[in-house]
């Protein structure tokens, strides 16, 4: 008889624990702030990025959940994720893109049922360039567009594509790169293995305040990153009155490091901007 009560006494803990763990607000995992995330109606948070700059955005996961990333549109790309601590996403050409952020618990099977919405930014990406008086805007799809120079094995550049807007952007994958070639020179891209590879890809677009030319610099490893620095060189110009944007651009090959996001970012590496700080006067 006692056994049979200790029984009893053991199920309905058993049965009160279980209820507990079903009955836990998982809201409350999250930073301060998004409670409201993982129901139907999250409300958007609302970003503006220039061309070229990140975001890096923490991530609620744990050992049992990660935190799946989306993005819809063209203008914001992921160079780094980490599923259980964070996403950089950077903002590659001016337009804008949906960002939405998911929980997932490890043993949940993988269905869209499974993904629980927890964030949604809408991010609004700014060309980096202000609209100068100098430029005269025409219409690039009636121009015979030269192929790219190429400079090495695995690098071209130009002046004159259709790639209107800005972009900035390391391109990983084939699909993406013929679309590229397609859109800016209507032309085959070269064959390049992307296993091994990834493109930095700068163009100026229409809207450039003046004629530059594109300079890549060392790579660098910062975190998490693999960091790809460009400059601009300005180009002497006499003008007596305005000239036609010229959309130059540059595209070279940079070999992959494993378990490093690739990104292309204007100025220098900061381990180089700390040497020449160090540097004698």
């Amino acid at each position: 008889m006692r056994f049979i009560q200790h029984c009893a006494l053991a199920l309905t803990v058993s049965l009160l624990f279980v209820s507990q763990v079903f009955a836990t607000d998982w809201g409350s995992l999250l930073p301060e702030g998004n409670r409201r995330a993982g129901t139907p109606d999250v409300v958007p948070t609302q970003k503006v990025l220039t061309v070229g700059e990140t975001l890096v955005l923490p991530l609620p996961g744990s050992k049992s959940y990660r935190c799946p990333v989306e993005v819809d549109g063209d203008s914001v790309r992921i160079v780094a994720h980490n599923p259980l601590e964070s996403v950089t996403l950077q903002g590659v050409t001016p337009g804008k893109s949906e960002v939405r952020i998911y929980r997932k618990f490890w043993r949940d099977p993988d269905v869209a049922d499974s993904y629980q919405l927890i964030q949604v930014l809408e991010i609004a990406v700014q060309s980096g360039f202000k609209e100068s008086l100098l430029l005269e805007w025409h219409d690039r799809n009636e121009q015979t567009i030269p192929l790219p120079v190429r400079k090495g094995d695995l690098e071209w550049e130009g002046n004159l594509s259709r790639q209107g807007q800005e972009l900035l952007t390391v391109i990983t994958d084939s699909t993406e790169w013929q679309s590229l070639w397609q859109s800016a020179f209507g032309a085959t891209a070269p064959e390049v293995d992307f296993n091994k590879y990834g493109i930095a890809c700068v163009f100026l677009g229409f809207q450039a305040d003046w004629l530059y030319g594109i300079e890549f610099a060392e790579p660098c490893l910062e975190g998490g990153l693999q960091v790809i620095p460009y400059d601009l060189i300005e180009i002497i110009l006499e003008l007596e009155g305005p000239f036609r944007a010229s959309g130059q651009y540059h595209m070279k090959a940079y070999e992959k490091k494993s378990d490093f996001g690739m990104i292309v970012r204007k100025g220098s590496c900061k381990a180089q901007e700390q040497k020449r700080d160090l540097l004698p006067e």
